[in-house]
């Protein structure tokens, strides 16, 4: 079944989400209208494939993905800067899972992010938010739920992972509104 109102975002999103998970799109040049990428995410319109390839090759072009010619097949796989821009971009959709019952336990994440990195303390301090985060302090975030793969995953996409810390406590101050905000 073709997707309906597939939006550039929607093509980035399965191009990004693909290179990333699998590492190589491969795109048969003897049959350029059936980008084997489709067989993972059923069929495609006509207008679809087209968007598909345009958008592949708007982002060689970008210097986000490097293409490569083997036997006939075209393999694009990202560069550093396409694996960045892939990651962020992933991120953006992320959230932090709630489990069915809460743990009881409070998940502090802070950051001290040095000022030659201004640009990805503000935007680590945005995405953890983002995830469902509540800003406790400037750069002290909490939530009642697990998030260390998700806050990981932040931290690389940053590059500041070793600037982040999550501490796991019992009890923290204004617990009251804490709890009111995540309604536990």
């Amino acid at each position: 079944m073709a997707m309906k109102n597939t939006t550039k975002d929607d093509v980035l999103e399965i191009v990004f989400s693909t290179l990333l998970t699998v590492g190589v799109l491969a795109v048969a040049v003897t049959m350029p209208n059936a980008v084997q990428l489709f067989k993972y995410f059923g069929k495609r319109t006509p207008k679809e494939q087209w968007h598909m390839r345009r958008s592949v090759s708007s982002l060689e072009k970008r210097g986000f993905v490097r293409r490569k010619r083997v036997q006939g097949e075209e393999y694009y796989t990202l560069t550093s800067t396409g694996r960045e821009r892939a990651m962020r971009y992933k991120l953006k959709s992320m959230t932090i899972e709630r489990p069915p019952k809460w743990d009881g336990l409070w998940r502090i994440v802070m950051f001290d992010i040095p000022e030659d990195k201004k640009l990805a303390r503000r935007s680590i301090g945005h995405a953890i938010q983002k995830l469902g985060c509540l800003q406790y302090q400037k750069s002290v975030f909490i939530t009642p739920y697990s998030c260390s793969k998700e806050i990981d995953f932040a931290g690389e996409c940053y590059g500041v992972r070793k600037h982040i810390r999550i501490i796991t406590a019992n009890d923290v101050e204004g617990v009251n509104c804490i709890r009111k905000h995540f309604n536990i």
